[in-house]
């Protein structure tokens, strides 16, 4: 994929996100599941460590950056942000004059990441399928 074309791809993700946290009930962690970035986000958040403030009291803000992921999530965070601001009223209109269709489109991004999720697991037991 091009150079250019991946910050934009990652920040419409960002937008999923965004427009899935504006619905009660629906997370942007289901979108960020069903896009396929959930392990990327999830390891980035957990860089914001010990060693993330050490870089920042250091001032060493390039390898802070790496350290952290921060383009991924600087696009992905603006993606999020603008979908909340600018979609958060569509939605809301959607919500109160479609609610059956935009209430079944959620639902099936939910279905679908469950069915991801269960796509992952390679051996299955009583105790997972209780879990």
């Amino acid at each position: 994929m091009g150079k250019l074309l991946q910050p934009l791809l990652l920040f419409l993700k960002g937008m999923g996100m965004g427009m899935a946290d504006v619905v009660p009930g629906v997370s942007g962690g289901t979108i960020a599941l069903i896009t396929g970035i959930y392990e990327r986000l999830l390891t980035a958040i957990k860089s914001i460590d010990q060693e993330a403030v050490k870089l920042i009291l250091k001032f060493e803000l390039s390898k802070f950056w790496q350290h952290i992921d921060g383009n991924f999530l600087l696009v992905l965070v603006a993606g999020i942000a603008t979908s909340v601001i600018t979609l958060a009223k569509v939605v809301t209109y959607l919500l109160e004059v479609f609610p059956i269709q935009l209430w079944s489109f959620f639902f099936g991004l939910i279905i679908i990441s469950a069915i991801l999720v269960l796509r992952n697991i390679k051996s299955w037991s009583i105790a997972k399928v209780i879990f």
